[in-house]
C-alpha cells in the first residue's frame, strides 16, 4: 500500500511540541453496491484514542510551500477545499501568532470551499478569531448552499468572482498557494489562467492561450505553489 501524506495542520510558534493533522474521513457506498468503501487510513486515524501512539514519519515541505521569508511585503492568496485547508490553518496560526508579537505582515486571502456552512466548515470559530485579528481574510465557497456565499459553490467560483482583490495582491507581489484534489488544483488552474486573459487584454498584453500558458509556467513553484492529492 502507498504511504498516505498528510499536511501538519499547525504551526510551532503555537505550541512547539504539538503538531496537528486534518483529514477527511471517507466513509460512502461500495461502487460495487455492497456495503460500504471505508479510507483505510483515515478510518485507522479516526480509531485511535487519546495517548494511543502512532508510527510517523516527518518530512519537509516542498522548497515553494512555505510562508515567504519576507512576511511584511508578501501578501498570500491560499486556495483549499476540504482537507486542503490542513497547511492554511498552520499558515493563518503562525501570522497570528506573528501579530501577536508585534510583527507587521502583508495581507493575506484564504478561499475556502466545502459544502455547507455547520457541516464541514471545519476550524470557522478559529479563523473568524484570527480573521478578526487580521490575520487572514478569509472568503467561502458552499457547494450545496452557493446562496450563503455569494453564489459560488466551487471555491474557483469565488476566485474569479474576488478576482479585483486578487489583482490587487498580485500585483503587490503576493505568492499563490493551492492545497486540495486533483480537480480542485485544475479548476483553480483555469481561474488564474482565465484571470490573467483579462488582465492581458485590459493591459493591452498577449492575451492568447499560448501566452498565458507560459506565463503560468514562469511561475510555477516560484510565485504558484500546489500541493495536490488523489
Amino acid at each position: 500500500m502507498r504511504v498516505r501524506q498528510y499536511s501538519i495542520s499547525s504551526s510551532p510558534l503555537c505550541d512547539p511540541a504539538a503538531a496537528t493533522l486534518t483529514y477527511s474521513l471517507l466513509s460512502a457506498p461500495s461502487l460495487s453496491g455492497r456495503g460500504t468503501h471505508t479510507g483505510v487510513a483515515s478510518s485507522y486515524l479516526a480509531s485511535l484514542a487519546a495517548g494511543d501512539r502512532l508510527h510517523v514519519a516527518v518530512r519537509a515541505a516542498q522548497p515553494a510551500f512555505h510562508l515567504p521569508a519576507d512576511a511584511a511585503r508578501t501578501p498570500l492568496v491560499c486556495v483549499a477545499a476540504g482537507a486542503g485547508l490542513a497547511p492554511f490553518r498552520g499558515f493563518a496560526q503562525e501570522r497570528a501568532a506573528q501579530l501577536a508579537a508585534g510583527r507587521r505582515l502583508a495581507p493575506a486571502l484564504l478561499f475556502v470551499g466545502c459544502r455547507a456552512p455547520g457541516a464541514d466548515d471545519v476550524y470557522a470559530a478559529e479563523l473568524a478569531r484570527w480573521e478578526a485579528q487580521g490575520a487572514v481574510a478569509v472568503r467561502r465557497a458552499y457547494s450545496r448552499a452557493p446562496d450563503r456565499a455569494h453564489g459560488c459553490r466551487y471555491v474557483q467560483d469565488r476566485l474569479w468572482r474576488d478576482r479585483a482583490d486578487v489583482e490587487a495582491l498580485w500585483e503587490a507581489g503576493a505568492k499563490v498557494f493551492v492545497c486540495g484534489s486533483r480537480e480542485v488544483g485544475e479548476g483553480v488552474k483555469g481561474a488564474v489562467l482565465r484571470m490573467r486573459k483579462e488582465w492581458a487584454e485590459r493591459k493591452g498584453w498577449d492575451a492568447s492561450d499560448e501566452a498565458s500558458a507560459r506565463w503560468f509556467e514562469s511561475i510555477r513553484n516560484e510565485r504558484y505553489a500546489t500541493d495536490v492529492f488523489d
